[in-house]
């Protein structure tokens, strides 16, 4: 498969849209916080799940830049304009947000050697503007924006069904609201939802001829 480009880079893209929710979702569980509990040393006891739970999350999002760019790859035609345009704000934020999980390799360690306020201070601070600016916002917005943005492009090329971007934004706002009220049904309940249909998508580009794959409109 090495020597041929178009299976390789189909397989590839296919296995990622795959592998990407599944390292989200397997991320979450790995998270030692516990449901409702907003404990400031949870991490620092814990911080080989955190560091399992970091790792994983970084390589979600780092997975999902291949699968967008075969989403991409295969609109043509219909659609192509936004999914060009949805394509580019969804790489640059899934980077930037995967570089995002390297504070909690810090958290880890602020709260082991510093009193809880002063290591939460330290955390704050460290929030400068231009890391909320350049880093936080892009990542936040481009990651999840452009990966809808790519489905609806995907789905109006007449790729896959409108399912596939309900189900994207579907599996994002249930996975924002249930990590952001601890609540662990639906914190991993969005990752599964993502699970479902970028692995229905993932298996179908791999399941799909090269010739398909590689064939251009005029």
């Amino acid at each position: 498969m090495l020597t041929n480009a178009n299976s390789f880079r189909r397989v590839a893209a296919g296995a990622s849209l795959v592998l990407a929710p599944l390292c989200l979702l397997l991320g979450m569980a790995a998270d030692p916080s516990e449901p409702g509990v907003e404990d400031p040393l949870v991490y620092a006891h814990n911080p080989g799940a955190v560091g399992v739970s970091a790792t994983l999350l970084h390589y979600a999002w780092i997975l999902w830049v291949p699968g967008v760019i075969g989403l991409v790859h295969l609109v043509r035609g219909k659609g192509v304009v936004l999914a060009h345009i949805a394509g580019v704000i969804a790489v640059l934020g899934l980077i930037n947000f995967s570089a995002l999980m390297i504070s909690d390799f810090f958290d880890i360690v602020a709260y082991q050697m510093l009193p809880p306020a002063q290591a939460e201070k330290l955390m704050q601070d460290a929030a400068q503007p231009a890391m909320i600016a350049a880093w936080q916002m892009p990542g936040l917005i481009g990651s999840f924006l452009g990966l809808v943005l790519v489905a609806v492009a995907y789905a109006r090329a007449g790729r896959a069904g409108w399912w596939f971007p309900a189900g994207v934004l579907a599996g994002i706002v249930v996975w924002l609201f249930g990590a952001s009220a601890w609540n662990l049904v639906l914190g991993l309940g969005g990752p599964v939802i993502l699970l479902v249909v970028f692995g229905a998508v993932g298996v179908s580009m791999i399941r799909m001829r090269d010739e398909e794959w590689a064939t251009t409109s005029a």
